[in-house]
Formats: structure tokens, sequence, C-alpha cells
């Protein structure tokens, strides 16, 4: 073999190895399951307002509803979101606050004023869930680890830190992206191991202040209702307006 042919050789072998060896490196996780924990609680901290559009998809079995949606969102107790029907016409606005929710039907002119508790939400949406899980599901924050919470599980799997929980009578699950501490999969596990509640996040991007996911999927399979939110855009800091005025000629009904 002559001297130019062996030095391609040897220079193509070199960068095989070296980009193996930096894929590997790529992928290493050898994080604590506290440094985790704090860079996933880091990350959801530093959404202070969010403001996006995209679409909302609820299934249940009374009905299944799909449409359009505007949001802004100041933590830790503002919410308002602008629903649209098909060819953007404008039906619906709900404002939600930790001590009271408006939902406001602009096509009947009618609206539903009460607490913002599951039973409510559930009457008008069929989907049961309280005011920190309905924010949380817009800004991707999923999962709880609670003071009486006990680590069963804490390890590495296809490149995501995954921490199993004892939480009582049931069990907490917990993957997460390990670049950008995204939780991608959180879910409680029931008796058998049987899932209650499911959240999945994906397509995860960078906003600039921190890393956001833009398709957001809360599953019940016992109850089989959900939740899906997919972003077209989103912001996240800039300055939003959570108030909604009801028009004076509204018929309100207070639950």
């Amino acid at each position: 073999m002559n001297l130019p042919i062996r030095i391609l050789v040897v220079t193509v072998v070199a960068g095989i190895i070296s980009c193996s060896v930096q894929k590997e490196v790529m992928r290493e996780r050898t994080l604590s399951l506290d440094e985790v924990m704090h860079n996933v609680a880091e990350r959801n901290g530093k959404i202070n307002t969010l403001r996006g559009d995209g679409s909302i998809t609820i299934e249940s079995p009374e009905r299944s509803s799909n449409g359009g949606f505007e949001l802004n969102l100041r933590k830790p107790d503002s919410v308002l979101v602008e629903f649209s029907g098909p060819f953007g016409i404008h039906f619906g606005t709900l404002m939600l606050a930790r001590q009271e929710f408006v939902f406001y039907n602009s096509l009947d002119n009618k609206a539903v004023v009460g607490a913002p508790d599951g039973m409510t939400l559930s009457a008008l949406f069929n989907l049961k869930m309280q005011f920190d899980e309905i924010l949380k599901a817009f800004t991707g924050e999923f999962g709880t680890v609670s003071e009486g919470d006990t680590l069963t599980l804490f390890n590495v799997e296809d490149g995501m830190y995954v921490a199993v929980y004892k939480s009582g009578e049931y069990q907490k699950e917990y993957r997460i992206d390990g670049d950008t501490f995204v939780v991608l999969s959180y879910r409680v596990l029931g008796e058998e191991g049987h899932p209650l509640v499911t959240a999945i996040a994906s397509q995860v991007e960078e906003t600039g202040e921190t890393a956001m996911p833009m398709l957001l999927r809360v599953i019940f399979p016992v109850e089989r209702r959900s939740i899906t939110i997919a972003y077209d855009d989103v912001s996240i800091n800039d300055a939003v307006d959570c108030f909604f005025a009801l028009p004076k000629q509204a018929d309100v009904i207070y639950r």
C-alpha cells in the first residue's frame, strides 16, 4: 500500500472511531437522581408566562371535540383560553383562576361561573382535571414528587432517565430527557401495574428561554378520556393578559 492511500485509510478509520466515540459521549447519562430532578425543576421554573396557539382535542365516551385555541397563561394562577371552531369562528372563552373559573359561550351568549374544581370542569368538558393539572398540561410540567414518595428505581433507558416511586397505593413513573430535562412520559399506575394516568410530551423545541414540548397529551385510560394540545407557536415570558370581562347582557349560570 503506497503512502497516500495508507494516510487516507488511517484518516477515514480515525474519523469513524472519532464519530463513534462522540455519539457515545452524547448519549452518556451520568447525573444523580437529585441532579436530574433539580434540572427538571429548573426547566419548569423558567416558565413564568406562556403565550401560544394551536389545536386542542378533548375525547370522552360522551363526546369528542376539536378546535383551535389561543392561550395566555401566567403562573401560578391565571389562564385565559380563546376557542375557535371550523373556519376560525370564535365560540368560547375560558378564564381560569385559582378561586374561580368563567366559561363564556359566545354563540349562545351564555356563561358558566363557578369554582375551578374537577366536578364543575367535568360537567363542562367531560374531563376530570383540577386547576393545577390543567395549567401543567399547557406547560408540559408533568407529575410531582411528594414528600411521602419512596424511590424504587432509578436508571437510564434509551437515553432517558427513568425514576419510579412508590406513592401510597400507587406507583409514579417518570421518563426524562437527559438533554432538555423535559418529562417526556409520566404515568400513575394502580394495582397490578394498570395505568390510571398517562401524560406524554414530544416535539420538544428550544424557545430561547427553555425547552418546550409542542405536542402534549394527557390520557385517563380507565375513563377513556384524554386531552391533546398541539402547539403551532409558543412564546415564553412575554407579557400576557389573562383578564376577561363578561358581556353585560350575557345569561350567567352560577355553580
